[in-house]
């Protein structure tokens, strides 16, 4: 399931562009109806990876293969995943601290109504997320 941005056309940070600028103009651009995002961020530069995490600790990141790029799920008005407000508060704060990253969709669900389940579960790469 994995996709790049450029393929599916969600969503990629472009030059010059803050981490909070990349997910407002991201949320700008879902329909009404999104249920579930599963979110990349990798950071460029020389950041220190570990400190990073420490600041967006409460999106549960999953660190990616060989990279220092994190996973999190967000959850629009229902299920698993941080909320749209806290994973903004969270990129808020990477870029207080003049951390630099890319930002890009990797799924997308809309139109979910789940029924006693608290919400999807990826698989990538024989994993769950």
């Amino acid at each position: 399931m994995e996709q790049n941005s450029a393929a599916n056309g969600l969503s990629e940070r472009e030059a010059g562009q803050t981490l909070v600028e990349a997910w407002d103009e991201l949320l700008e651009g879902l329909s009404e109806d999104w249920s579930d995002l599963l979110v990349e961020v990798e950071l460029l530069g020389d950041e220190s990876y570990h400190p990073a995490l420490l600041l967006v600790s409460p999106l549960n990141p999953e660190r990616c293969d060989g990279r220092t790029a994190f996973r999190f799920r967000v959850g629009h008005r229902f299920g698993y995943g941080a909320a749209a407000p806290m994973a903004r508060h969270c990129l808020e704060l990477l870029d207080e601290r003049q951390v630099e990253g890319r930002l890009r969709v990797l799924d997308l669900l809309s139109q979910r109504r789940p029924f006693e389940t608290q919400g999807p579960i990826w698989r990538l790469r024989g994993r769950s997320l």
